[in-house]
């Protein structure tokens, strides 16, 4: 059996191999979606022990990459575009961040202002102003301090995530005196001074549950409530939602009912759409994969197959 490693450096060679600019043309892309959730310089214990993230240098070079093949646009111009009032005729990409990091406003801010790229970065209600704390991100701060625990607290999940302030008390690791000294979220400061250098706020659930494991009242209530935060702090006209974790599981009456307030929603499904275009497919360019120059050749080359694959069916 071909192991998945081996299977996406099939997808990126290929890719490579055919180039960007075909790939655009054959999947008949318009606008791609990238996003990030940190850029740092530094060791992030509450984020390295779960995700690989971009060095400054790193996430420029991307930004670079994308400039030569696509033109940067706002959350705003896709729902324009997606409504037929606004019609993107060059390869476009839209960037955001998810889980509004501090490092949104300290690393990403001034290369995006010096580069003039309009960005949006979807917080979750619970964590601005570091009043609380991600439930992933505690897990990493104890597998940070206690190796051996690592297996254990990665596995916890949204449903179980008392147990990590358990496991935390007895370690000695205050979560409390963490966020209140390293200030790991933006703060409504830092939020409204990206807005006034061309970022769009947007939600992403109130504290960070996976949608699969919860109901869907739940489901409607974190993302009604994420969004009403929004627009009452930041008075964001149009309200863009971007899912935690993934949007599978997500029914279509769940659909329904929030597309009666929110305009827009993301998801982590590549550069795929659903929802008549409503729900927006996104590239997440972080991960093992060295740059993200190779992350968009694999996703780009995964649509070629994806389409191919319904055209034999049809």
């Amino acid at each position: 059996m071909i192991s998945e490693f081996f299977k996406k450096n099939i997808l990126t060679t290929c890719g490579k191999i055919i180039g960007i600019e075909n790939l655009i043309n054959l999947t008949n892309t318009q606008i791609i979606n990238v996003f990030y959730h940190v850029v740092s310089d530094n060791y992030l214990s509450h984020i390295a022990p779960l995700y690989n993230y971009r060095n400054s240098k790193e996430f420029e070079n991307d930004i670079d990459f994308l400039l030569k093949y696509f033109q940067p646009i706002s959350a705003n111009d896709i729902l324009l575009h997606t409504k037929g009032e606004k019609m993107i005729t060059k390869p476009s990409f839209h960037l955001s961040f998810d889980d509004g990091m501090r490092e949104v406003y300290d690393v990403a801010l001034p290369v995006l202002k010096r580069k003039r790229i309009p960005a949006t970065v979807f917080v979750n209600s619970a964590f601005v102003d570091n009043k609380d704390l991600f439930y992933r991100y505690k897990a990493a701060l104890i597998a940070d301090k206690n190796s051996s625990l690592k297996k254990e607290v990665l596995k916890i999940n949204f449903s179980e995530k008392e147990k990590l302030d358990r496991i935390a008390q007895d370690l000695g690791i205050d979560f409390e005196r963490f966020l209140k000294e390293t200030k790991p979220y933006l703060t409504t400061k830092e939020i409204k001074i990206l807005q006034e250098n061309g970022f769009t706020i947007g939600a992403h659930s109130i504290n960070h549950p996976n949608y699969q494991l919860i109901s869907e009242k739940e489901q409607i209530r974190q993302t009604q409530e994420s969004c009403r935060f929004v627009k009452e702090n930041f008075g964001e006209k149009n309200l863009f939602f971007a899912f935690p974790f993934d949007d599978i599981g997500v029914q279509n009456s769940f659909f329904e009912t929030i597309y009666e307030s929110v305009d827009l929603t993301f998801s982590t499904s590549s550069i795929s759409s659903s929802q008549n275009g409503k729900n927006i497919g996104r590239v997440m360019l972080e991960g093992k994969m060295k740059n993200g120059k190779d992350i968009i050749h694999r996703a780009l080359m995964r649509r070629v197959i994806l389409d191919f694959r319904f055209t034999i069916l049809d």
